[in-house]
Order: structure tokens, then sequence, then C-alpha cells
């Protein structure tokens, strides 16, 4: 694979597609530099909202943004008492001590009430301080294990110029209070040190309180009962306990907790065996000073983004339609780019006012959401195909010509992040959206001036229809405005619960092997083997993005919550989403790597089957989850954060297996599908990309009930641990099973008679 040269290179390349008598875009027509500069452009917008959808779902309320008034969070701290093995061996169950701490956040010039002043707060009674404990012992019945020490900000003596935090005299946790200076981006965190004067470990479980009304909450519980009335009176009582915990997705939140608005849990160790060299616990609570999110839970976000990225598959299958029969590639790729820009604009203006606040906001944003996934549905096949009219049919350069053009892809994913990542965390979350806008009026600019220079006669349709390609401007803002009605009086969610039924997901796959059977059957015998293959494959294929595709939605929350991303030396925090950035970054490095290989293990008379790479790949991906089972089960020795260095060897592993794996899906289908059946196979290869992404967000969602204990898993190994040892079982397996039956799937392959 090549690298694209710089806009200065640029300059020689030649005007007329397909010509070789002057100096080319590195061999290839220049309409491949133009398509290469405006798919470019497209996926830094799709991948700039990409980036920021489950971070600005999730963020806590602003205070700035607020109006005037007291507004409280309760943050609840539970503690118990790790078991030893000869408890675990007996059953025994210690108690759960919990603490419900208050805090408060004024705004707009009010005063925080006596009661809601640290000062005047009572300090728990299961938490005083204990003057006596100078040895480690175990605490006294009815006592929780662990104390709480204020911190306050001092100068730094090590480093001069810089601050650093030292225990208080106040031992006990007492009412948070906060008055809003309006000063955005700035203030002081209170913290807490957490000391554990037991010789004991202890498990901490800390998360923002989303109560239900009482009014609501007693009639969820009647309606839960009369649900659940044929279960014995103590499997009842253990499933109450379980709803009667679960949080109220519309309750707002103000605060975060280590950069947290989600559950956190560890285990805090004896003081007395813990080596100086490490980190103490720290409680860090702050308030929004930045712009507002939308305070969502993170199931809720993370099924937002399943829909976001899977409709980006499915809708491509539609696009590709309209295309081919109606309005031809070229309109269809100017009306989806038109569509993508506005929908940005439309995430903008969602923030603005009160808009960035209250339902009629979200509604809008929901409707911008839209916007860019028809938008994509237009663009994303037809750019495709028009490089390949480029060349002609057998032309050795198209296979070159492709790996270019996704060069395109990656540096957009790249550059993207570290834009719209940066304007959305540091100016304001609409400036990163409006951002990605702009990427995609670029774009559709740099497109509109050179397709009658470098691209005549590409991506045109002799259809009669062509001309009403406009009209499909209209119906997107109008589809993508129902969308945003259905969600603003609840009919989405509604939908997504439908879908989501464990009864509905079994007809489903019932329907779709029963599908697959009969479209298998209806093949010319020779053609049954390979087309059965490309079923298979399809299979494992969507394992694997259900698996990788964690990465804008579980991968991330963990990296902005539980990664320390401070760089000492330069006392500057690395952007969460320029994270986002490493798997694009790695591609572009590992792909030529990869092709060079390829090409040398066939000039050796040597190739892995392509159930082998597919293999390979599911495989990467598991290994990659591993290194988050590592750094989870790290997080459970009582360590606030870990190192960056996991969240970046997590995606070096999965970049590796999408390298692996990625170019061989549609290209195989492309090689094995009769022609006939060529354009449904692909159709439905992007189904099963749908599914996985709309998969991928439902699973990311279970990360909190996990923890808490309310999804019970066959393992139990400890905290986020729990939920990445899924992938790492179901990814690594799915790979061992596909190498394994490798050769009778290389023996289909083979049925078809050439």
């Amino acid at each position: 694979m090549s690298i694209p040269p710089s806009p200065l290179e640029a300059k020689v390349m030649i005007d007329e597609p397909g010509s070789d008598q002057r100096p080319q875009f590195l061999g290839h027509p220049r309409g491949l530099a133009l398509l290469f500069l405006v798919e470019m452009w497209e996926r830094f917008s799709y991948y700039g909202m990409r980036g920021l959808l489950v971070l600005y779902l999730t963020a806590a309320l602003a205070a700035h943004q607020l109006g005037p008034g007291v507004y409280t969070n309760t943050l609840q701290i539970e503690q118990t008492l790790d078991r030893t093995k000869d408890e675990k061996d007996q059953k025994i169950q210690h108690p759960t001590f919990v603490s419900k701490l208050p805090m408060n956040i004024a705004v707009g010039g009010k005063a925080l009430p006596e009661s809601a002043k640290p000062e005047a707060s009572v300090q728990m009674p299961d938490l005083e301080k204990d003057e006596k404990a100078s040895v480690a012992t175990a605490p006294m019945p009815g006592e929780a294990p662990l104390k709480f020490v204020r911190l306050k900000e001092v100068d730094d003596p090590k480093h001069p110029g810089r601050k650093t935090w030292v225990p208080t005299d106040e031992v006990g946790l007492s009412t948070v209070g906060f008055v809003d200076s309006s000063d955005r981006g700035k203030g002081e965190a209170v913290r807490y040190r957490v000391v554990n004067p037991t010789d004991r470990k202890v498990k901490l479980v800390m998360q923002l309180d989303r109560p239900f009304p009482p009014e609501e909450q007693a009639k969820r519980i009647e309606a839960f009962k009369a649900e659940k009335k044929d279960l014995p009176a103590d499997e009842l009582a253990k499933e109450l306990k379980t709803f009667e915990g679960k949080p109220n997705p519309n309750y707002k939140t103000f605060f975060t907790v280590n950069d947290a608005t989600s559950v956190i849990t560890t285990t805090i160790g004896p003081d007395s065996k813990r080596d100086p060299e490490d980190e103490p616990y720290d409680i860090v609570i702050d308030y929004n000073r930045l712009d507002s999110g939308r305070s969502w839970i993170k199931a809720d976000s993370g099924k937002l983004y399943g829909w976001y990225t899977g409709m980006a598959y499915l809708l491509p299958i539609l696009g590709g339609l309209i295309a081919d029969k109606l309005i031809g590639t070229h309109r269809s790729m100017i009306v989806g780019g038109i569509l993508i820009a506005l929908g940005h604009i439309v995430l903008g203006i969602s923030g603005i006012g009160a808009w960035a606040l209250d339902e009629t906001g979200m509604a809008i944003f929901i409707s911008g959401l839209a916007l860019i996934t028809i938008g994509t549905g237009h663009f994303k096949p037809s750019v495709s195909v028009m490089v390949g009219e480029l060349y002609p049919p057998n032309d050795p350069r198209r296979e070159s010509a492709f790996s270019i053009f996704y060069m395109g892809i990656n540096i957009g994913a790249f550059s993207c992040n570290l834009v719209c990542g940066t304007l959305a965390l540091t100016v304001g979350w609409h400036y990163g959206f409006a951002a990605a806008a702009v990427g995609m009026i670029a774009g559709l600019v740099i497109y509109l001036i050179g397709k009658p220079l470098y691209l005549q006669g590409i991506g045109e349709t002799t259809s009669p229809h062509r001309n009403k390609a406009w009209m499909f401007l209209p119906l997107g803002l109008i589809a993508a405005a129902f969308v945003g009605w259905l969600f603003h009086i609840g009919t989405l969610r509604q939908i997504h619960t439908f879908v989501s039924d464990p009864l509905v997901y079994l007809i489903i796959a019932v329907l779709a092997i029963s599908y697959a059977v009969w479209f298998i059957a209806s093949q010319l015998p020779g053609d049954r083997g390979p087309v059965a293959t490309i079923f298979i494959y399809m299979l494992f294929n969507a394992v694997f993005w259900l698996a990788f595709e964690q990465a804008g939605s579980s991968l991330t929350t963990f990296t902005d919550e539980r990664t320390s991303r401070m760089i000492t030396a330069f006392d500057w925090k690395v952007p969460t989403t320029w994270f986002q950035s490493v798997n694009p970054a790695l591609i572009i490095l590992l792909a030529p790597i990869f092709g060079v290989f390829w090409a040398w293990m066939l000039r050796k008379g040597k190739s892995i089957p392509q159930p082998g790479k597919i293999g390979l790949g599911l495989i990467f991906v598991g290994l990659g989850y591993v290194v988050m089972v590592m750094a989870a089960l790290k997080l459970n020795t009582g360590l606030s954060k870990v190192s960056m260095v996991y969240i970046c060897g997590c995606y070096f592993l999965h970049t590796v297996g999408e390298v692996i794996l990625s170019p061989t899906g549609l290209s195989y289908v492309a090689k094995t599908a009769p022609k006939k059946a060529m354009s449904s196979l692909m159709g439905i290869w992007f189904l099963s990309s749908f599914v996985a992404g709309l998969m991928a967000g439902n699973l990311s969602g279970l990360v909190d009930p996990i923890i808490t204990g309310e999804v019970k898993l066959p393992w139990n190994i400890g905290g986020e641990a729990d939920f990445y040892l899924l992938f790492v079982l179901t990814s690594c397996g799915a790979g061992l099973l596909i190498i394994l039956v490798s050769p009778l799937l290389t023996m289909l392959q083979r049925d078809r008679k050439h």
C-alpha cells in the first residue's frame, strides 16, 4: 500500500482519468486523488461525531448553563469486607455498609442553605474517626471499615509551580458544597483520601444515586410484583431488591466522582500492607465546569450509539439501490454530502440556549444524527463505486487504488478526533459537532470543483429519473424530523424495547437461519458450497465487529473515567477523544507492512486461507480484551486510574486483527458469489454489520449492571474485568472454532466448477 502525497506533490498529477501519458497520482488517474480527498473529509465528519457521541450523552449538566438555584446529587458509597477463603467455603456473608453523601452546587448568586453547607454537616456515625486505631485491626461489629480523610491543595515542594494534595485533620465524610463562580473550566475539586486501618481488604463501590420520584417508584414496584407474582417469596424478594436499585434514566446529574458519572468499584487493601511507593486511593468530587452533556446512563447512551453505527451499515443498502436504479452515484453522493453537513449543523443548533438542557434540544439532536445516517446511506456506497469506475474491468491497478482510497478514510478518521474532539472538550460540545460539518462541506466543495476536470463521465446514469435527485433532500429532512419526533414522544424507546426482547431475537434468528438455508438451496449445485461459506463468514465477521465496536462506547468511557491521561512532564492531560485516533494511525502504519507480508507469502507460494485470516482477526481482538481484563483487575487493587499503556495496547491488538480480517470480507464475497446473487449477498453482508453494530451498543450498556451484580455472568473476577472477559471468551473462542473447521470450509469453497 502506498501513502498519499502532500498537497505540494499533488501539483504534478494529470487530469485524464486512466491516462498513462503524463505523471499521475501514484500511478493512478487524478480522479482518484479527488475521491481520496472527498472520502477523507466525509470520514472526518462521521468519525468526529462517533468519537464524541457517548461522551456527550453521559456527561453531567454544566452549572454555568443552569438557572439560579441549588442543585443536589447524592453519592452512594458501599463498603464490604472481603471474604477469606474459609469464609467463602462456609458461605459467610459480611454486611454492606451504605453511606449517602449529599453534594450541592449553588448557581446564579444563590447561597447554600445551612443544611447544605459542609461546615454544618454532621459526619456519618459509621465513619467517625477512630483515634485508637494505631495498628491494623478488624473493625468493630457494626462499624464501617474504611475512613475518609479530607485533603487540601498546597504548593508542591518537590515541583515548584505545581500543586499537590495533603491530608487535613478532618476525618469523615461531610456534605459537599460548591458555589458556582461561572468561571468556566476553573475551580477546586473536593478530595477525600480513603484509609483502611483494618487488617482486611474492603470492597468499595461508589455511584451517583439516580432515584425515581417516590410515587413513580411505588407504581413501578407494584407493577413488578404483579408481573412476578408466581415467583417464590425468596426469589421475588431477591429480584425486587435488584429492581429497586435500578437507576432512573431521566434523573439529572451535575457532579463527577473520579471523572465518572457511573459506577466505580475497587478493593482497598490494608494501609499496613501498602508499599510506600503505592499511590493512595483518592475520591475526587467535582461539578461540570465545561459544557452540558445529556446526563444519560451508560445503557441508554450505548443503545443510541449502537443504532447510529448500525444504521451507517444498513442504510447504504437502500442508498446503493437508489443510486443504481434512479439517480446515479454522482448525484447520490452530492445528496448524501449535503444531508451529512446539514446533520452536523443541526447537532450544533441543538445546544443553543435552553435546548442544551431540555428534551426539545435532545429531539433536535436525534434528528441531526438521523440526517447524518441518511446522508451516509447515500454517500458511502456511491464514492466506492466511483473509484471502481475509474478503471477498466481487468485493470491491475484497481486493487491498489482501493488501498490508497482506504488510506484517505483513515487519515480522516485520525485527524477528526484531534480537531473535533479537542474543540468539543475545551470550547464546547457543539463546536466539535460544527467542526465535523466544516469537514463535510470542504469535501463537497472539493468534489464539485474537481468533478468537471477529473471525473468526466464517472458516476453518471442514463436513468430518466436522474434529474429528480434533489427530491431526496427534502425527503431526507422530513425523515430525520420524523425520527426526532418519534424520540420526543417516546416511540423510539418502545421500538428499541420491542426489538431487544429475547423472544424477538429468537424469532429473528430463526427467520435468518431459515432464509440462509433457502438461499443456499436455491443456488446451482456448484455454487451452494461457496455461498454457504459466505453466510458462515458473515456470522464470524459479526462477532468480530461486535467486539471491535466497543471502541466508541465502553472503551471510550473506560479511557475517560478509568485511565490516567496526565503527562506529568508537561502537566497536560491527553483528551479522551485523541485515543480514538490510535486505531487509524496504526492502520496507516501497519497496512503497508501487512501488504508487503502478504505479497511475500504469495511469492513463496504460501497463503493463509480465508477462514484462517478471520480466525486470526478474532483471536487478536480477543487478545486486546485480555489487556483490558488486566487493566480492570489492576483497578481492583486500590488504583483509581490505570496507565494509558493498557488502552493503547488494546487498540494495537485490535488494529492488527482489523488489518488481517477487514479487507477479506467484501473481496471474498466479490470473488465467490454467483453473479446473479452478487448484489443480494453484498447487501446481506452489510446487514450483518448492522446487527453487529446494534448489538455492540446494547452490550456496552451492561458494564454498570455487571459491576453492581444486576446482571450475573458464569464468572466473577471483579469489576469491569467480568465485562471484558466476555469478549475474550467469545472472540478467541470463535477464532479457534473457525480455524479448527477451516479444512471443511476450504473444501466447501472448492465446490464451484470453473
